[in-house]
Formats: structure tokens, sequence, C-alpha cells
């Protein structure tokens, strides 16, 4: 039985933080914690010291749900990247990692901002909202879905578990600080949206892990467990509905 709480607490703790976590070093460009900081501190935003700290305060989010109004919005805040003219940004269906719909294109630029609804069908569509148009659109298997970052280096998914157990990408969800990003007018970082800080060269590969590489605002999204930790989270329960049954019987 206290083997079996155990197993529960792990799955529990696994969902709620993360499987991993990454440690964010400053590199040899603008670092991603002045990155953050930059959003606070100017006038109507929080101070600087209401910042999270990029190896403290990771949010462990690796998979999303697009709140119940069906739609979302992701917005560039910085690519400094050397691979910034060729890097993709995107969603892909978890349970599929080939289906991949793309959100940025290499030609992205700071401001830029994708609008991602998804319909009873699962069906998600991307809209360009600084340009205007259609990007596309790409059937999931659920309305479960992570982030993608491609380029050189190859492809890298905000699952862990899909990068051979490297976290590829580090998030902060917000706790109703005000910030201000670039060109945007200043406004509450809420608890449905996430900053997503990226590294695209593998971690065992030469990586500088600063996590600067690409930086991405999304809102109205919820961060969801990973299957894995849902089956072990029941294979949990179960054992314990089991037990308590078990010993029941016993005590009549």
């Amino acid at each position: 039985m206290k083997a079996l709480k155990t197993l529960v607490a792990s799955a529990v703790l696994a969902m709620s933080t993360g499987a991993f976590a990454a440690t964010v070093l400053p590199g040899s460009e603008t670092s991603l914690q002045t990155i953050i900081n930059n959003a606070y501190g100017g006038s109507g935003a929080s101070p600087v010291s209401a910042a999270p700290n990029v190896n403290t305060d990771q949010a462990g989010a690796e998979l999303f749900q697009i709140e119940a109004s069906g739609g979302s919005i992701a917005t560039m805040i910085l690519e400094i990247a050397g691979n910034a003219n060729i890097n993709t940004f995107g969603i892909y269906d978890p349970y599929n990692t080939a289906t991949q719909l793309q959100l940025f294109s290499g030609s992205a630029s700071s401001g830029a901002q994708v609008a991602i609804t998804v319909d009873a069908s699962n069906q998600f569509k991307a809209v360009d909202l600084t340009n205007g148009g259609i990007l596309g659109n790409m059937l999931f298997t659920s309305s479960t879905f992570g982030y993608y970052l491609s380029g050189p280096g190859g492809t890298f998914f905000s699952q862990a578990s899909q990068n051979g157990g490297n976290e590829q990408m580090v998030s902060y969800r917000g706790d109703g600080d005000t910030v201000q990003f670039p060109g945007r007018a200043v406004g509450v970082w809420g608890p449905s949206s996430y900053l997503l800080g990226w590294e695209d060269t593998s971690l065992t590969g030469g990586s500088d892990k600063d996590y600067n590489d690409m930086v991405v605002y999304v809102e109205s999204v919820t961060k969801v467990p990973e299957p894995g930790s849902l089956a072990l989270l029941g294979l949990g329960l179960s054992g314990l509905a089991f037990a308590s049954r078990r010993k029941q019987k016993n005590a009549k």
C-alpha cells in the first residue's frame, strides 16, 4: 500500500513539475533572463524584481490544450539564433509527431503573431495575424498538442521524451504580473499564458544551453500532463482502490 501511494505521488509530481528540469546558462548573447527582465520595469509594468527566475521558476509545461474559446495566439518575442532565418516553429500532434502545423517561418521577426483555432473534430487552423492569410489546417488525434522548433540542428519537441530525454524547451507561466513585450501594449501576463524559450542545438551536440534561440509567448492555453503520466496516475489510483477494497474485506 505504501509503495502504491509513493507511485501515485510520483505521478502527480511528474505531472506538476515535468519529468526533467533544464539548467539555463547565460551564454554569449542576450541571456534569456535579460529577455524576460526587459518585459518588466517599464512604465505601468511590474518591477524587475517580480520577473521569474529562468532556473527556479520553470513551469515544466510540455503539452497543451487551447482553452474553451477554441482560440490561442502565439507571439514571437525574440529570435537571435544563428539559424534565425531558417528555423521554423509550430505545433504537433503528440500521438503522431509527424503531424505538424507550422506557425512561424524563418522570415518571422519579433512581434509577429499567429492565431491558432481548434474545432470539435480536433481540426487545427493557423491564421497569420501579421501579414494576413491562412497558414494551414491539420487534423490532430485529439485537442492536445505540443510545440516544435525545426532547423539545421534537427526538429525538437516540447516533450523531452521526444528528444531522447533532453529538454530543448523551457516554459514559464504567468501569475498576474503586468509586462510589456516588444511592440505590444502593457498588459497582464496571466496563468493561461506561457513564455517558451528554445535551444536549437541538441543538448548532446554542443549546445550552449542558453535557451534564447527562439522565445515565443503563447496565450489562452492550459498545461496538460503527458499521456504516459496519465496512464501512470490511473494505474496508481486503480491499485489504491484495489488495496483499499482488499483491506476492507480482510477487516470483516
